[in-house]
């Protein structure tokens, strides 16, 4: 038995796939890649993937990681990779296959790029509320209680970048098994304090571990 790992892109229509339909879909591609993949044991069998760290529907990714094993050890991860590639549709692209040597739950932050549409004077009002000393969100509890929270100390790094039609943010967040922060809670702050502004883009860039070493 084989263990790999492969690192592909979900950009254009595939931001609105569901983890779940995702899921589906890999297993899909496996199946038409012809790879001898290897099935749990059991009552149920079925493929055995896993995904390091689940996207939210409607943002797209430039670094997602999915593990699965083969049971013919004499495949190479260059043959791997070749038939993924084209198993694959066109807006989920293979970027690279090899042997993994960490696991997920080692992933402690995620880099985002938030686009948005805006005028001069709600850009300077966000950069303000950004670079401001709190951020309140609000975040329901597991017992569906909704209690606030200044996130600004957890943004690991930021930046807002003026473009033609409103803005660039860039935010390293908390991002895995331990804590999980959605930029989009940061932007619904925004709202909520009077800013006016539309997302048209959110974007995963870069996942790292606790050093911001980048997760591979």
């Amino acid at each position: 038995m084989k263990n790999v790992r492969l690192i592909y892109k979900k950009t254009g229509r595939s931001k609105f796939i569901s983890h779940l339909d995702l899921n589906r879909l890999m297993i899909r591609v496996l199946k038409r890649s012809g790879l001898p993949i290897w099935f749990t044991e059991g009552f149920n069998p079925h493929a055995f993937i896993t995904f390091a760290l689940p996207l939210s529907l409607g943002f797209e990714s430039r670094y997602d990681v999915m593990d699965f094993r083969v049971t013919d050890l004499d495949l190479s991860y260059e043959e791997i990779f070749e038939r993924l590639k084209s198993a694959l549709p066109p807006d989920i692209v293979a970027v690279k296959v090899y042997e993994p040597t960490t696991k997920p739950k080692i992933i402690c932050f995620a880099d985002f790029e938030v686009y948005v549409e805006c005028d001069d004077e709600n850009y300077n009002k966000l950069s303000e509320f950004l670079n401001g000393d709190e951020i309140i969100v609000e975040k329901t509890t597991k017992k569906k209680e909704v209690k606030t929270f200044n996130v600004k100390g957890k943004i690991k790094q930021f930046s807002i970048e003026k473009t033609e039609t409103g803005a660039k943010v860039y935010l390293c967040l908390p991002a895995g098994n331990i804590e999980n922060i959605n930029p989009t809670i940061i932007f619904d702050s925004a709202e909520k304090s009077g800013i006016e502004f539309d997302i048209t883009d959110v974007i995963r860039d870069k996942i790292y571990d606790e050093n911001l070493n980048l997760f591979v």
